[in-house]
């Protein structure tokens, strides 16, 4: 009678995606492509040594969903071209910060992109574009949500906050050289 206790907590976990994200380098030169398959289109060639952003350890097939950090794309490579890297970890502090009620139950986030380059924001399955200094509101659904901030030679930053209802946020991004 415990296991199937046990296994719907083990389903439970894997479904709240704790997956991790390493940083990586490219093995060999080897084809990037849009989906996790050799029949998807090529966006470009990765040269060895290319670093990149593993984006989960989970395979789609034998692919890995990649950023390319140099170029900031996002797309596949067979695993077996990847060496993985260094543990990065989920940004625990939170990076909405709340900036009074908001006259939607929907939560409004006010983000500035504080930088000379374009900005990638992905709020759960969505991606938003940013151009420099460009500031924009976005509306989303109250709840945890799942984000990652990359821009072109920038570490992606992600991680997961909860946004409550009837708020609104703010958020800029700036780069931090270490």
């Amino acid at each position: 009678m415990k296991k199937p206790i046990l296994l719907s907590i083990l389903l439970i976990i894997s479904v709240l995606g704790f997956s991790q994200s390493y940083l990586g380098w490219i093995t060999s030169k080897v084809n990037f492509r849009e989906q996790p398959s050799t029949d998807a289109s090529i966006i470009s060639s990765l040269k060895q040594g290319t670093q990149i952003f593993i984006v989960s350890i989970d395979t789609d097939g034998d692919f890995y969903n990649i950023i390319d950090i140099k170029t900031n794309t996002e797309g596949y490579v067979n695993k077996k071209f990847i060496k993985i890297g260094k543990l990065l970890k989920e940004n625990e502090q939170g990076i909405f910060t709340p900036n009074g009620q908001s006259t939607s139950y929907n939560p409004e986030i006010e983000i500035f992109n504080n930088t000379k380059i374009i900005l990638t924001l992905k709020i759960n399955a969505e991606t938003f574009s940013f151009s420099p200094h460009e500031k924009r509101t976005l509306t989303v659904s109250p709840g945890t949500i799942s984000y990652r901030a990359s821009a072109p030679n920038v570490i992606p930053n992600f991680g997961t906050e909860t946004i409550e209802g009837n708020q609104g946020y703010t958020w800029q991004f700036y780069i931090v050289r270490r």
